[in-house]
């Protein structure tokens, strides 16, 4: 069995968070390393106005919508509208202070992701009270390759999942007031995040109702807590976005605006031609949609080997396979607890996460035929980087099938980084892996 030297055993939370900090500054500095790839050939000018070439720009996936955008909102100008303007405003910062330039576009939100890393560990302690379980989660998250390409260019999504995991933290540490404030800059971060407002929200009512004295006092205590998150975060939203309206006189009131992005977004479906990989393909290792390309470059040698020196994937990872295990574990074990009279925190948790950021897609893409897309299911990736370790953390046969996943993990982690040197290529050539 792997035994833990005493010398790096952690005894105390101040270790845990010592622990959590070299693991995310290890991302942070492979994050910080690939900023600069691609780098864009054309001039910012040359690239606000469709048609461009997204390659030439610099742009990797959808920086191609969002960098334009931001660039019209130095001007003065309104743009992307249909997404709040949070994780937007984080790319101006970065612009006004490295410059418009790839390390100003990625900058807050590499350090979004990053600082995500730290909170999934702790919000794994803040549940289990398992020092193992926050460490193997974090890893398991931090070397998650999707989950780290999507959090190191210039999207909405890394501001969002970090906001959203701040406001867990806090609500599990009964700091309501700030949980709503953090999940208000979730919601200005990207229109998704409602999903973990409500995945919040239903566990706590889950967790009033069980052991009351009788529905009436369940929904009273928990009406409590819909005030001091929900409003909060409502507040701060449309006070974001009167901000916002305000000062690119974009709408009259953020209601206005409210109105338009709801309706944008439900005007956003698929019919029977288009491309859609739906939901149940995003965490299914039997049917797994196919590897989707963010922004590759093809390098041939001699005609008959190629390789690829800079390739950003969205794909399948192997704790995303592990997704139904979880789940399943996590309900049974469920069921035990209540069986025996405990409350299931540690799964009642899980499962609403998984229910409300996850399960919620598929009426959106089956029924209301919604566009969706299987990098959203970042937000989920979380809760099975913790209930993963949670699940297998006991017996020596679970624990080194653990330790086999985390290393599969992160090896798989390495063969697909984004941005690779040429010793790394050339080693991984050799090996037969693929480049």
């Amino acid at each position: 069995m792997f035994r833990v030297p005493k010398a790096l055993k952690i005894r105390s939370l101040n270790d845990l968070r010592l622990w959590l900090a070299a693991i995310t500054l290890l991302i942070i500095v492979l994050k910080i390393l690939i900023i600069p790839y691609p780098w864009p050939e054309l001039s910012p000018s040359d690239c606000v106005t469709p048609p461009f070439n997204g390659g030439n720009c610099g742009f990797i996936f959808d920086e191609a919508h969002y960098i334009p955008a931001v660039r019209k909102m130095f001007w003065g100008e309104a743009a992307n509208n249909e997404h709040p303007p949070l994780s937007k405003a984080l790319m101006m910062l970065g612009i006004k202070l490295f410059g418009d330039n790839p390390y100003g576009w990625r900058f807050f939100i590499t350090l979004s992701g990053a600082a995500s890393v730290y909170l999934v560990g702790l919000i794994a302690y803040e549940l289990t009270k398992s020092y193992r379980t926050s460490i193997i989660s974090a890893i398991l998250f931090g070397f998650d390759i999707t989950s780290f390409n999507l959090s190191s260019i210039a999207m909405l999504d890394a501001p969002a999942l970090m906001f959203s995991l701040l406001g867990a933290l806090l609500f599990l540490r009964k700091r309501l007031i700030l949980s709503g404030l953090a999940l208000g800059f979730a919601l200005l971060s990207k229109t998704s995040t409602p999903l973990v407002v409500a995945a919040i929200l239903f566990y706590d009512l889950l967790k009033d109702s069980y052991g009351a004295a009788d529905v009436r006092s369940a929904l009273r205590k928990w009406i409590v807590v819909v005030e001091k998150i929900g409003f909060t975060a409502a507040v701060v939203f449309l006070l974001g976005l009167a901000v916002y309206d305000y000062s690119f006189h974009a709408f009259a009131t953020p209601f206005e605006h409210l109105d338009y992005i709801l309706n944008y977004h439900s005007s956003l479906t698929f019919s029977e031609k288009d491309l859609v990989y739906l939901p149940l393909s995003w965490a299914n290792p039997l049917f797994p949609f196919p590897r989707r390309a963010y922004y590759v470059i093809t390098v041939s040698v001699d005609s008959k080997e190629t390789y690829h020196p800079i390739a950003y994937y969205g794909m399948q990872t192997p704790l995303w396979w592990m997704t139904w295990v979880v789940v399943a574990f996590s309900a049974y074990l469920a069921y035990l607890k209540l069986r025996d009279g405990h409350f299931p925190r540690f799964e009642f948790f899980t499962l609403s996460w998984f229910a409300f950021n996850y399960l919620s897609f598929f009426p959106m893409a089956y029924i209301l035929h919604r566009w969706v897309y299987p990098f959203y299911f970042y937000m989920t990736v979380p809760v099975i980087a913790i209930g993963l370790p949670e699940m297998l953390l006991g017996d020596r046969f679970s624990e080194a099938i653990l330790y086999a996943l985390t290393a599969i993990q992160i090896i798989w982690f390495f063969i697909y980084f984004p941005v690779k040197p040429q010793w790394f290529i050339d080693f991984l050539l050799s090996l037969g892996a693929p480049v």
